[in-house]
């Protein structure tokens, strides 16, 4: 199961942020600068897949996408395949992001909300 979906930038500031388990605000923004921490902390060339356990919990993964300045993070438990997760980011998500964000910017899509 997903747990959050997370989009930031390279400064660690979140332009979108879901979490499908309700946790409080505090703990949401810890989580978001834990995640920012490791990804900060990877060189380019190593894998994209991270474990997640120490700040979100058992069995718990992590796979991201880095694209020009944003950081593209799926959160999810050990039912998900990584290679799906990652493909998702890669394929359907990304591309329906930027169409949302972009309808957003042009004051089109009042619906969706993004931190900007």
């Amino acid at each position: 199961m997903i747990s959050a979906v997370l989009v930031m930038n390279t400064q660690g500031k979140p332009r979108l942020a879901k979490f499908y388990e309700f946790r409080p605000v505090e703990k949401q923004q810890e989580i978001i600068r834990n995640v920012f921490a490791v990804l900060c902390s990877r060189p380019e060339h190593v894998s994209n897949f991270v474990d997640a356990e120490s700040f979100f919990g058992p069995d718990a993964r992590l796979v991201y996408k880095h694209f020009a300045t944003l950081y593209f993070v799926f959160i999810f438990d050990g039912s998900e395949n990584e290679l799906a997760m990652l493909d998702l980011i890669q394929g359907r998500f990304l591309d329906n992001f930027c169409f949302s964000f972009l309808h957003c910017i042009r004051g089109q899509n009042p619906k969706v909300t993004f931190f900007i």
